[in-house]
């Protein structure tokens, strides 16, 4: 079924909607169900794996800790992805929440640059745009299956 932009105004979503967020879907949620769940494989066993801590492994899946530099290059030698996946799942989530918590307070308190004085912006690699969508991708595989 297909529905137009346009006509998103006029549907009720109050049979499905309460009105509240939803939690915002950390990188440790789509670790466990995109990588782990799939594999039957624990929280502890990857950590054996990775040679870290397991309790680092199983903060970052419960939440409880964000995904470092160090850790985003074992998830990618091991699961064979990039490490740019791990840390852009990581980085879209901590703008999400910064967003959600203060996103409006700095819209009122920062008088943006005028366009005419804006410093030009560098290219992305493709390397990079492709962590960005993967990364992005999961993050909506998980918040659909929810």
């Amino acid at each position: 079924m297909v529905i137009k932009r346009s006509a998103l105004d006029n549907l009720d979503f109050s049979d499905v909607s309460t009105g509240e967020r939803m939690p915002e879907e950390t990188p440790g949620d789509i670790l466990r169900t995109e990588f782990l769940e799939p594999l039957g494989m624990s929280a502890h066993a990857l950590s054996i794996a990775l040679r870290v801590p397991a309790p680092r492994i199983n903060d970052i899946v419960r939440g409880k800790r964000a995904i470092s530099s160090e850790t985003a290059l074992r998830l990618s030698c091991f699961f064979n992805n990039s490490p740019l996946f791990w840390l852009n799942l990581q980085i879209a989530y901590d703008l999400r929440v910064a967003i959600a918590e203060s996103g409006e307070q700095i819209k009122r308190e920062i008088e943006p640059l005028p366009p005419s004085r804006r410093p030009k912006h560098p290219q992305l690699s493709r390397e990079q745009l492709k962590a960005a969508d993967d990364a992005a991708a999961a993050t909506r595989r998980v918040a659909a299956s929810r």
